[in-house]
């Protein structure tokens, strides 16, 4: 079987490392012959070099809907001659569905990785929704909650959850060390690892650090990650002088960070399913979420893993305070976590599910 992965980029993601989680697997597990094509030259997981893959770039000009992908893409399915494309967003849905009509070939579109509506009905962006589920042979979300929220209830529809290399969370990590670099001196270290952009709400998360600040001194806030906001929220840390938030922009050892941290966090709209919480989880930590619409209710047990609770401050410092105030019930609301994890979220079961979508499309759409 020849699969083609089509995506914008690989730089620092949930759903970039979630892409090439799942080629290792299918290289490692299966006789597959894979090809990974990119639209933009970001490559921040330099690891994608080591998978023995052909990585083609179509770079995509500075125009939104610029055509030429279109042409590039076909050009380079007919060299490959893939049996399967798959998409991972919704640009490269639309960019591959000509070629998916003309050469007949069984498009796959994991164009669902959020759980927030944000276009209307019968706008430019929900036609160009709507023709990529209609081109699609299969839609893959990776939460129940985004197929409910985006409105798809097509057969062709499916969630298939997030997972994760396990093996990365069993080393052992220094975690004195880990601290001192971090500049952090409090007793407690709480994380939160998101990108800065308007789907996030790192506001929400200096208002909690504002709360905890006003009833504790041992608590220090991390956040990781980088994007738009990240001067905003870096001038209203000064204006404001908040001093127990330490921003650590965008990092590789997000790992060694989770692993030093007591509680993950995610001040959050809407998700999908997030690489973050599971991450976090999969370190034997507690996570609280202010996703209670989207897909972190998916992972997180609300009162046994972490918590699932509404985007209010008050609320999050109270649950915070308690946690914290509770050692016993902390590390066993971590070690649940870390046994969910392992049982529901790693790479193996995530891997599988796709290969079943996989073969099922091939036999299905097979000449013979």
């Amino acid at each position: 079987m020849k699969i083609l992965f089509f995506t914008e980029s690989l730089t620092c993601g949930g759903k970039e490392r979630r892409i090439l989680e799942l080629i290792q697997y299918l290289r490692e597990h299966t006789d597959y012959e894979i090809s990974l094509v990119i639209t933009e030259d970001i490559i921040d997981y330099d690891y994608v070099y080591q998978l023995g893959i052909p990585l083609i770039i179509i770079k995509r000009e500075r125009l939104k809907y610029d055509p030429q992908p279109f042409v590039k893409f076909y050009r380079y399915c007919c060299e490959f001659k893939p049996d399967i494309i798959h998409a991972w967003g919704r640009m490269t849905t639309f960019y591959a569905i000509p070629t998916k009509l003309i050469r007949k070939i069984p498009l796959i579109s994991s164009m669902i990785a959020d759980a927030k509506r944000d276009y209307k009905i019968f706008s430019f962006d929900y036609l160009f929704f709507s023709s990529n589920i209609l081109f699609s042979n299969i839609i893959l979300a990776n939460s129940k909650a985004g197929l409910t929220a985006h409105k798809v209830k097509s057969h062709k529809a499916k969630a298939i959850w997030n997972g994760v290399h396990l093996e990365r969370f069993q080393q052992k990590y220094d975690l004195k060390k880990v601290k001192e670099e971090l500049n952090v001196t409090t007793e407690f270290m709480l994380v939160m690892v998101a990108a800065f952009s308007l789907l996030k709400d790192y506001d929400l998360f200096l208002d909690v650090a504002k709360g905890i600040g006003k009833i504790r001194n041992d608590v220090t806030l991390i956040g990781v990650g980088f994007g738009s906001e990240w001067e905003r929220i870096q001038q209203r840390i000064k204006d404001e002088h908040i001093s127990n938030v330490i921003l650590i922009g965008k990092r590789k050892d997000v790992e060694s960070i989770m692993a030093a941290s007591d509680i993950g966090i995610l001040c959050t709209y809407a998700e999908g399913i997030s690489n973050s919480i599971i991450e976090c989880m999969a370190l034997g930590k507690p996570v609280i979420s202010t996703d209670i619409v989207g897909g972190s209710k998916e992972i997180i047990i609300h009162g046994e893993t972490g918590y699932c609770i509404e985007r209010n401050s008050e609320k999050i410092v109270t649950s915070i305070d308690y946690l914290l105030n509770n050692s016993e019930l902390r590390i066993l609301m971590g070690k649940k976590a870390k046994e969910r994890i392992s049982s529901c979220f790693s790479i193996k079961r995530m891997s599988e599910e796709f290969k079943l979508i996989y073969e099922d499309v091939l036999t299905h759409n097979s000449p013979h």
